[in-house]
């Protein structure tokens, strides 16, 4: 194995070396599984007993899937290290791979009727899942930098084309997992997300040698490195181990005590109420646990400035640029994740979902062309991987046909449910298809622009958080006429079509960016380990999308939904202000990556 695929003699597909399509098509059915599991999570927890949910309140199953995402992407921290040190990047993809699919089969088998209460495997089963994402998630990234040069002018299309994996493996979970497991059992659809991480870790465990030595292997030993890479290693000392000991002490109360009070439904074994203060006239409660969490930040930001100040300028420059812009990604984040939560529920209870003659009938058709388009561009994407890797690893590309294969079958059944059907309401969980759409079908279009016009870090992500402000702000337009405390309304659907449309217009322009970024200014040393910091920064934005979408009645109850959704309006836009304001000492401090 070479150190980086893309050279003369490998075979490539739209000018990029075959392992980046192996990956498109891994990462595709991990995120068939998340998002999947983010379409169902919240309407199965909120569904009446009698309709087979839990039958728990808006808050409580705000709070769970708030501890859900962000241990998600906080334990690729965990798996970063562990691939930089101990595993190298591809086995720990393989094994985090294989705890995911176990994790889905335990939450399979939750709902089984044996005489005993299963809820507790339906717990294991998503702490598995949370385990091997974060073993899984920032090692794919990792695999996508190490198989091009350092600083190569394609990494920007190559995470944009990753990307497209992510989102098609997202549209297709959200379109499948939520329609089964709305219509027809939740223990399906939480169980097929399984089936399709199963044939994701296996087509990828048969093509692992595609990916390169610099992805396959761990750091080199220090014996191994020139003199210049001994001098640029910043050890752990002591003071660093003491910080991460009682910083990690606090961040694990934290968490421990939340997930606690979650499954024991309040319950807390840390001191509540210690104080409060009234935000939008609604009373927020801080408690002991909140303390902890501020404190360990505290630790953990004192560790970080220590140990920057040891790296050399350079490195240490890009290093705070890595931290700057994953600070700006939590603006980003906490926003757009409410698509899982209030959004989700403003689709379920507030918007019209019920379409009548010609609109019924346009419907149909659009329901067709969005199932059906993006199955047949993806079967020619497998295609023409197909034919550049069927003699080498003819098993990989056994897997994922035959996954297809099923999918397919899946996609025509559906197809045929919808058409043939009386009724055109449409399933709550649709309205998450359009983001995952929007990016397969704009993703090309971005990085053409990319490419055509030049911009900044900075001035890109101040595009991106403009956009996601304006489809807030499309929401509390929509929101403007329902009454404050108000349970359910009757909004057009068209307010929900232009806000997804319009994060996903400043997603493209976020996300992939700041992953291509993080490649590009991270030293290689410790690539997988400043993706897990990356995530970390986009696992704390989805706890506190979670914790405001707690709060998210008593605030609309006060200044109505529209006010809620105008909060995450302002806020975005003046963080984008902020960061265009940092342009020039941004690009100071990248010392010629970002010219």
């Amino acid at each position: 194995m070479s150190d980086y695929v893309q050279e003369k003699d490998q075979q490539q597909i739209l000018g990029h070396p075959i392992g980046l399509f192996v990956l498109f098509f891994t990462e595709m059915w991990e995120r068939f599984s998340y998002y999947g599991m983010r379409a169902l999570l919240i309407l199965f927890l909120v569904a009446k007993i009698e309709d087979d949910g839990w039958g728990w309140t808006r808050s409580e199953a705000y709070a769970l899937f708030g501890w859900y995402v962000m241990l998600v992407y906080l334990l690729p921290l965990l798996g970063g290290w562990l691939a930089d040190n101990k595993w190298g990047h591809v086995k720990t993809v393989i094994v985090g791979a294989s705890i995911i699919t176990l994790g889905h089969a335990s939450m399979a088998v939750s709902d089984l009727q044996i005489g005993m209460d299963l809820k507790f495997v339906f717990y294991i089963g998503l702490l598995l899942i949370v385990l091997g994402t974060g073993l899984f998630k920032p090692n794919m990234s990792a695999i996508v930098g190490k198989m091009y040069p350092p600083q190569s002018d394609k990494k920007d299309g190559a995470y944009t084309i990753f990307y497209m994996g992510v989102n098609s493996g997202a549209f297709i979970g959200t379109l499948l997992v939520g329609w089964i497991g709305e219509n027809f059992s939740w223990t399906w659809g939480f169980g097929l997300a399984g089936i399709f991480m199963l044939f994701g870790l296996l087509q990828f465990y048969y093509a692992r040698d595609v990916f390169g030595k610099a992805a396959s292997e761990p750091k080199p030993k220090e014996v191994n490195l020139t003199a210049e890479e001994k001098e640029n290693i910043v050890p752990f000392t002591k003071r660093d181990l003491t910080l991460v000991s009682i910083g990690g002490f606090f961040v694990i109360s934290w968490i421990v005590d939340g997930l606690y009070s979650v499954i024991t439904r309040g319950k807390h074994f840390l001191t509540q109420d210690l104080f409060s203060f009234d935000l939008f006239g609604t009373s927020i409660s801080v408690d002991m646990s909140s303390v902890f969490f501020l404190l360990s930040i505290v630790f953990f930001i004192s560790l970080g400035v220590s140990r920057l100040k040891r790296f050399q300028p350079i490195e240490r420059d890009r290093l705070k640029v890595v931290f700057i812009i994953a600070f700006f990604v939590i603006f980003f984040w906490a926003s757009f994740e409410q698509a899982g939560t209030t959004m989700n529920i403003f689709a379920k209870d507030y918007t019209n979902r019920t379409l009548t003659g010609s609109w019924g009938l346009f419907y149909k058709i659009i329901d067709f062309l969005l199932s059906i388009v993006p199955m047949v561009v993806l079967s020619w994407v497998i295609y023409k991987l197909g034919k550049a890797i069927i003699k080498k690893y003819p098993l990989t590309i056994l897997f994922t046909t035959i996954s297809f294969i099923i999918i397919w079958g899946l996609v025509i059944f559906r197809v045929y449910d919808k058409m043939v059907g009386d009724s055109t309401l449409v399933d709550t969980s649709w309205f998450q298809i359009l983001n995952p759409f929007f990016i397969i079908t704009l993703a090309p279009l971005y990085s053409k622009f990319w490419k055509k016009y030049t911009f900044s870090g900075p001035q890109k992500f101040f595009m991106g958080l403009t956009l996601l402000a304006s489809g807030f702000g499309m929401l509390a337009i929509g929101a403007s006429g329902i009454e404050p405390g108000a349970q359910t309304a009757s909004v057009s659907m068209m307010w929900l079509l232009l806000a997804y449309f319009l994060h996903t217009m400043g997603e493209l322009a976020v996300s992939p960016v700041g992953l291509s970024y993080v490649s590009k200014l991270a030293p290689a040393r410790m690539l997988a380990f400043l993706f897990g910091i990356w995530y970390v920064f986009t696992g704390l934005s989805g706890k506190l999308a979670s914790i405001m979408a707690e709060y998210s009645d008593g605030i609309a109850e006060n200044i109505g939904l529209s006010g809620f959704f105008l909060i995450f309006t302002i806020i975005p836009f003046i963080a984008g202000l902020v960061m265009l304001s940092l342009n020039k000492p941004i690009k100071r401090m990248m010392h010629g990556i970002d010219k």
